[in-house]
Formats: structure tokens, sequence, C-alpha cells
């Protein structure tokens, strides 16, 4: 649930990969208190997930399961969004 000091604040790949979940935790594990975070909906492949967590676990950070995802539109808002982006993300 939001608190109103919360700002919202929307990861989203270019990719759709795992990249949102991993800078998610990131954050969540650094100021989890001042940001509702969000996600766009991602292509989940079970091994980049696995990876992500045990790259996550070599540094104790939690894997965020549990974040809120979202397509973006026109209903939505967040006062910031990070876009992550590969240079495959043309292909």
């Amino acid at each position: 649930m939001m608190r109103k000091s919360q700002k919202r604040l929307l990861f989203l790949c270019a990719r759709r990969s795992v990249r949102e979940l991993m800078a998610a935790s990131l954050l969540a594990a650094q100021a989890h208190v001042e940001w509702d975070i969000w996600i766009a909906p991602i292509r989940v492949v079970e091994a980049d997930v696995a990876l992500a967590r045990r790259v996550l676990e070599e540094v104790d950070v939690p894997f965020t399961a549990s974040l809120q995802i979202a397509e973006p539109s026109f209903h939505l808002f967040w006062d910031e969004g990070i876009v992550l982006c590969s240079g495959a993300a043309d292909q």
C-alpha cells in the first residue's frame, strides 16, 4: 500500500527482461520507504529469474517478487520512470 510521502516509480525494460526485477529489487533494498515501486510486465524466463536471484544474493539484496505490475496506460501515472535498455533492443 502506498503511503502519502511515497512517490510512484515505474521501471520499464525495452526488452521486457528481468532487468526490471533486478533494478526494482536493488531500489527496494535501499529506499523502499520512499518509493511505491512498479514494473511493466516481463517475459518470464525461469533461467533468467534464477540468475537474477543468484546475482542479488551475492550482494545481499533480497529478490523482490511481490512488485506491483502494470502495463503503462493513460489512466495510470508515475512520478518517475526509468527505462532500462540494451544495445540489442532493436532486434
